[in-house]
């Protein structure tokens, strides 16, 4: 059974009093009323009419409704129920134009897709073409245990951290694990305590 198949009536009673009940069959539930197996209220004043239901919604979100309802003064309880089934018109309203509004999008979406697809079979044109002629190779950088050495062989008497710390640009953790890592591999010597050269 659908969840969102629950409503929310008002009905006048035969003593021009308002009865606010919920159902998910609100027909039947009139029949009942005025055969006298509805609510106890309406027993007795029979027969009712209809005077107003609210949109479909879950069987909690009925509870609520019917439950405001009841609080307020009968004058007041009809628009109570309007101005739910207006939210719901209203929300209608907002969700066809966000239908809209994803539609557009999507075709905007086909429309970017198409013209990066283009692009990519451009590109990848580009690259067969240039594959074909031979490629200019770029200068490797140095990494950067190649540039502290090369610092290093350069000094005669020898470069402390600091010294590379300020040549190279580099914090002072990874100068130490470059200096004791080519220092291991045998690639410069101590002079002095902290003073390298190259080997």
């Amino acid at each position: 059974m659908n969840n969102k198949n629950w409503i929310v009536y008002l009905v006048r009673c035969s003593d021009k009093s308002l009865y606010c009940g919920i159902s998910n069959d609100y027909k039947n539930r009139l029949i009942e009323h005025n055969s006298g197996r509805g609510a106890k209220y309406t027993r007795s004043r029979r027969p009712v009419e209809l005077v107003g239901i609210s949109a479909e919604m879950k069987k909690s979100e009925a509870l609520k409704l019917e439950y405001r309802i009841k609080q307020l003064p009968a004058g007041k309880k009809l628009s109570e129920l309007l101005r739910k089934e207006n939210e719901m018109t209203i929300l209608r309203k907002d969700l066809q134009a966000l239908i809209r509004d994803i539609k557009a999008l999507e075709k905007k979406m086909g429309k970017l897709i198409a013209a990066v697809e283009k692009s990519e079979r451009a590109k990848t044109t580009k690259r067969s073409q240039a594959q074909k002629a031979p490629a200019k190779k770029s200068p490797a950088q140095p990494t950067a245990t190649d540039q502290v050495l090369n610092i290093i062989k350069r000094s005669k008497k020898g470069v402390n951290a600091a010294t590379l710390m300020t040549k190279t640009g580099f914090d002072l953790k990874k100068v130490r694990n470059i200096l004791q890592r080519t220092y291991k591999m045998g690639k410069i010597k101590r002079v002095e305590k902290g003073i390298y050269v190259g080997a």
